[in-house]
């Protein structure tokens, strides 16, 4: 079980750069906030960012102040936030289920595709799982047993969930248990554990401190581009190009349950006999709230159906002897299928690209996607195939047995392979990019039609969207540089590195743009 957290979660953690826009935007917002003094709210290339509330930024500064500025530091919050996620699943599927379907949910859970990457990313997502899944577990004790200290518990962990993300991280535990509560006839306790004059004061300890100072940093603007941009308007509208369909969440969630797809199938089939144990329907109804409520959502990622991913790796740790079976192996040998023929196409990724920046940047796949990338791919999809078909030795292991070995195949590869290809194809060149900038004696460097937030974070200074002017350092895409270079044609831009798509460039100054800056 520990081989399984320690491989998900920290082997290999900071050996990744850090990936745009989300990692770096959040690593940059910490960076400024440390540098600035001002705790109370964050700003991202000197301008006010709102995206989220303030505790994973103030996880993250810890961090750094504690080890250092690295990538490491800056994801550190969130393995822990994923091993404390794990460790909150195994006690309460050890309390309700027992210890060896507890033992069998985490190895389930470290070896759950996209658990592990979230589990891995400077965000605010492993903390805001972890904050939702203490919510329901307390909440179930808090119904078994009728004690208030676990009724207070659930109170502090939406409170802190509202401090990492906002209205979700209470909206989710709200509606599903009011929905568990009423298919059981008991809206009256329902209402007076919502109504709790203790759990409000909780919430306002938790939140109100830190909304005075938001308030006194940034004034109305947060809470408007917070409330409103960030969450009402992503429930309404599109946001970033992030739309998607009513059935959005069908086709991602197989994806995101790799290796498991299968088992969650299964599983899914025995809905109605699910639903007449209390534990059961609770778990059921918590995926259900997540899946239809995203779903209906105007702005939809993939990460977002993880808030309804826990209870499904309780209930199939629980029934893994009925839902698992052998034919489950062929997904994760598919998985090493594909990573075999991303080889082969790795040559034609780039040529099979219209856009200048993605050519470039693919272009450089036959280095990373190379042959120590497919003999690994070959061996471990070989020790997959065993699984499947077992020689004697492995003959005695059961099917979940041998599907969390795949798991653990799949996530060594994925995180120490997979992973790392895709950061050195889309992310070392803004590295170094941006290391290359911070050995330059100017202060103008700006980012022309480009957003990457881990460009600021490397080079140790906010790098401001705006209009190149002759004698800026810019940085921007291979498909912007000739609208740049046409900008500019009485000067020759001195290219000062243009690698896998990413363009730094200096446009020279005029002896009379100089004495005007001086």
């Amino acid at each position: 079980m520990t081989l399984y957290v320690l491989a998900a979660f920290s082997l290999g953690l900071g050996n990744v750069p850090l990936f745009d826009v989300d990692e770096g935007a959040f690593s940059e917002a910490t960076r400024e906030m440390i540098h600035s003094g001002i705790w109370s709210a964050t700003y991202l290339d000197g301008m006010p960012r709102y995206d989220k509330p303030i505790l994973t930024y103030w996880f993250q500064a810890a961090n750094v102040l504690l080890f250092g500025l690295n990538e490491t530091t800056l994801r550190l919050h969130s393995a822990l936030s994923a091993i404390g996620w794990a460790a909150s699943i195994y006690y309460f599927s050890k309390e309700f289920i027992n210890r060896r379907s507890a033992m069998v949910a985490v190895l389930i859970f470290s070896s759950t595709l996209w658990i592990m990457l979230i589990g891995r990313a400077a965000t605010a997502d492993a903390l805001l799982n972890l904050f939702i899944a203490l919510s329901f577990f307390d909440l179930y004790r808090y119904q078994s047993s009728g004690k208030k200290t676990l009724l207070y518990r659930t109170w502090l962990w939406l409170s802190l969930g509202m401090l990492t993300k906002g209205p979700v991280a209470a909206a989710i535990p709200f509606v599903a248990s009011l929905i568990w509560f009423i298919s059981y006839g008991r809206l009256r306790d329902w209402l007076k554990a919502v109504l709790n004059p203790t759990g409000w004061l909780i919430l306002a300890v938790v939140l109100v401190p830190w909304l005075i100072l938001v308030w006194h940093q940034q004034g109305m603007g947060f809470f408007k581009g917070f409330l409103i941009g960030h969450n009402l308007n992503r429930l309404t509208s599109t946001m970033e190009g992030h739309g998607g369909h009513w059935y959005y969440y069908l086709l991602v969630l197989p994806l995101i349950m790799l290796p498991y797809t299968g088992a969650l199938l299964t599983l899914l089939r025995h809905g109605r006999s699910l639903w007449k144990r209390p534990l059961e329907r609770l778990l059921m109804i918590w995926f259900a709230v997540v899946m239809v409520l995203f779903s209906l959502s105007q702005t939809q990622l993939p990460h977002y159906i993880l808030y309804g991913v826990t209870p499904l790796i309780v209930l199939m740790a629980k029934y893994r002897q009925v839902i698992i079976r052998r034919w489950q192996l062929l997904l994760p040998i598919l998985f090493f299928a594909l990573q075999i023929g991303l080889v082969l196409y790795a040559p034609h990724l780039g040529s099979s690209q219209r856009n200048a920046y993605q050519q470039q940047m693919l272009s450089q796949a036959p280095e990373v996607l190379n042959q120590g990338y497919l003999l690994m791919a070959v061996l471990l999809a070989g020790l997959t195939a065993l699984l499947f078909w077992p020689p004697s030795v492995l003959r005695r292991l059961a099917p979940w047995q041998r599907l969390t070995t795949a798991g653990l195949l799949q996530t060594l590869f994925a995180s120490q392979l997979l992973l790392p290809a895709i950061g050195h194809l889309q992310q070392t060149p803004v590295k170094q990019a941006a290391l290359q900038a911070r050995q330059l004696q100017t202060s103008t460097v700006v980012a022309y039609k480009i957003h990457m937030p881990s460009f600021s974070l490397y080079r140790g200074a906010p790098t401001p969207a705006g209009d190149p002017q002759a004698g800026d350092v810019v940085l921007t895409k291979a498909d912007h540089l000739p609208e740049l270079l046409e900008r500019f044609p009485a000067a020759k831009a001195d290219i000062l590195y243009h690698q896998g798509g990413i363009v730094l460039a200096r446009i020279p100054a005029s002896p009379a743009t100089l004495s005007q800056r001086q």
